[in-house]
Order: C-alpha cells, then sequence, then structure tokens
C-alpha cells in the first residue's frame, strides 16, 4: 500500500509541474500540439490504420499449420495463433502487436505467458517507418535501413531468448481462458474497422501529449544539439530518430539505434493501452535492455560490410562546381606560358 500512494504522490508531482508548465508557456504548449496533429495526420494515421484493420482481419485467415506448428514448439508458444500474431506483427509494428495481444488475450486465445512472448518478440519498428523514414530519409541509406530493419528482428529473437528464464515467475494463467471481452473476432470487417479506430485515437493521443511536453521541457533544457535529442528520445521516438539524424556521423547512426531500442514515453503508454494489462511492462523493459545491447553490437558489426559510403543528414551546401570557361585572350596567354615552361623543362633535362 505505501508503494502505491508513493507511485500516486510522485505521478500527481509530475502532473502538477507539467501542468504549471503547459500554463506559463501557452505559445509552445501550441506549436506542440499543432506538431503532433501535423505527425499524426502526414505518418502516423496513413502507416498504422490500414495496418490495424488489415492485421486484425489476417488473423481470421485459416493458417498453415506444419510451418505454424514447427515454429510453436521452436518458440514454446501455447497456441497456433500466437506464432501467426508474431509474424504478422513484424509487418504492422510494435502498435499493430499490442492490439493484436491485448485483443486475442481478452478474448481468451492465448494465455498470458504467450501474450508476453508475443510482446517481447513481435513489437519492434514498422518496416515503413525503419527502411522508408528512418533509413531513406533521415540517414539516406534505404540499404542502412533495411539493414537495420532486419537486425531488430534478430535482436528481438536473441533478447527473447535470454529472457525466457524470467517467464517462469511470470503469475497468473498459463492457458487459454475464458472470453473477457464479449465479442468474437469472427465479426468481419466493421470489427475490425471499429477497432482500428480505437487504437488509432489512443496512438495519436499519445504522440499528441507528448509532443506537446517536449515543446514546453526543451526551452529549460541546454541549449546543445544533444541535450535536445535525448529529451526527443526519451519522449517520442520519430522525433528523437530525427533529432540524432540531424548530428551527422556515426552519431546519426547509433542514436537512431538508441530510439529505435527505447522507444520513449510515448511508445510505453501506447503499449500500456493496447495490451490491456495482458504484459507485464517490467519485463518487457528488461528485455529491451537486452535488445539495445545486442541491437547495436549487431549493426556495429554489420555496417562496416555494407557496400557504399553512409551519407547522413548534414545542413551543409552541396559542392559548387565552376562552370564559366576563361576568356580567349587569357586562354591564349596560358598556352603559351605553359608552353615556354614545357620548353625549359626539356632544355635543363638534354642539357644534363
Amino acid at each position: 500500500m505505501n508503494r502505491q500512494r508513493k507511485t500516486a504522490f510522485l505521478q500527481g508531482g509530475i502532473a502538477i509541474v507539467l501542468a504549471a508548465l503547459l500554463l506559463c508557456n501557452p505559445k509552445l504548449s501550441a506549436e506542440g500540439f499543432l506538431d503532433g496533429i501535423q505527425l499524426c495526420v502526414q505518418t502516423v494515421l496513413p502507416a498504422l490504420f490500414p495496418f490495424f484493420v488489415l492485421c486484425e482481419m489476417m488473423m481470421n485467415v485459416p493458417l498453415p499449420g506444419r510451418f505454424l506448428r514447427y515454429l510453436q514448439n521452436a518458440w514454446g508458444f501455447c497456441s497456433e495463433k500466437s506464432v501467426f500474431a508474431v509474424l504478422v506483427s513484424w509487418i504492422g509494428g510494435y502498435a499493430v502487436c499490442a492490439q493484436l495481444t491485448g485483443n486475442l488475450y481478452c478474448e481468451g486465445k492465448i494465455s498470458r505467458r504467450d501474450a508476453l512472448l508475443i510482446t517481447m518478440l513481435g513489437c519492434c519498428s514498422s518496416p515503413g517507418f525503419v527502411i522508408g523514414c528512418v533509413g531513406g530519409l533521415l540517414l539516406q541509406s534505404v540499404r542502412l535501413g533495411v539493414l537495420l530493419y532486419g537486425l531488430q528482428i534478430v535482436a528481438n529473437l536473441l533478447s527473447t531468448a535470454l529472457c525466457v528464464p524470467f517467464l517462469s515467475s511470470v503469475k497468473g494463467d498459463k492457458q487459454p481462458r475464458e472470453n473477457l471481452s464479449g465479442f468474437s473476432r469472427n465479426a468481419g470487417l466493421s470489427l475490425a474497422i471499429g477497432n482500428a479506430v480505437n487504437s488509432s485515437l489512443n496512438v495519436c493521443g499519445c504522440v499528441l501529449f507528448f509532443r506537446t511536453v517536449g515543446a514546453v521541457l526543451r526551452p529549460i533544457l541546454p541549449e546543445t544539439p544533444w541535450s535536445a535529442a535525448t529529451l526527443s528520445m526519451l519522449l517520442e521516438i520519430s522525433a528523437g530518430c530525427a533529432d540524432f539524424s540531424a548530428l551527422g556521423g556515426r552519431v546519426a547512426l547509433y542514436g537512431c539505434c538508441l530510439c529505435l531500442s527505447v522507444w520513449g514515453c510515448s511508445v510505453w503508454a501506447q503499449l500500456s493501452l493496447l495490451l490491456r494489462k495482458s504484459v507485464l511492462l517490467p519485463v518487457l523493459a528488461l528485455q529491451r535492455i537486452f535488445f539495445m545491447i545486442i541491437f547495436i553490437f549487431l549493426v556495429a558489426a554489420a555496417v562496416r560490410f555494407l557496400p557504399g559510403t553512409l551519407t547522413v543528414y548534414s545542413s551543409l551546401t552541396g559542392r559548387v562546381v565552376q562552370s564559366s570557361r576563361l576568356p580567349a585572350d587569357a586562354a591564349v596567354v596560358v598556352f603559351l606560358f605553359v608552353c615556354a615552361t614545357l620548353y625549359k623543362v626539356r632544355q635543363n633535362f638534354y642539357n644534363k
């Protein structure tokens, strides 16, 4: 009880401080909110909403049993649905993974242990974000984005293997339970769209809040690029990747790796909403620490074998090439001077 009271007091104190900052900086608050809306409209909703709908409908597709049973035994799942949810999550990203895990758990189709395994194996940044945004736009290399996406899947598998001994301490059911949600996934497209709308609103709400908080916290930090990038990383993953990429060089690459590992408060808040208390977040946080170490090590080992040079964001202008020509009289003078120089060099050579 004392621990709960301390947590409540801490949360209340943080809320009071943030409320005071928001009231003292209304202009910055409005700018952060508008920035969050722009991010949601231009990036988050187009990237997530279709995947929310399609990935939930894909869970109704008849499963290829032999392949899924092999993965089920290899990963230690109790249900083939869990394996399929992991494979779909690798396409849709962490938000889709959390949505599918929470729905499957509340419908009684997976156990709490399976829910934790799905989250550890399947929670990753989507290929659209890693390959298109981080690789193609921020680091200027789609090939590097493909490498980062593949290595984060490998890091998920390895870090989850390290966390298997901790799964025995997970309290709760170890087998699927009765349906707690009152509805069935087989309702079709209308239910999938309704769930996608709710999940998208939860995600956008988290993005808006932490973008606004970041806007009011930034002026009180030291005016250095490192402090701004670190704050963005701790609050919101996309802003963190953008700020680190602006620093250039190796800092851009490994800073983006840190953002993809830490996730930020916004992603953790989204997971807390979408998982519906089916997963113990402290165990997932331990897995993310292992993930960060393994992921950065894999990137450092693999990037040196990547063909070509790594181009990162730079604020410098491109190299200026002089395209004008010398006037005709100046060109004749230069030509005669070169001829005289060559004749003198030849004469000295033969005289020796």
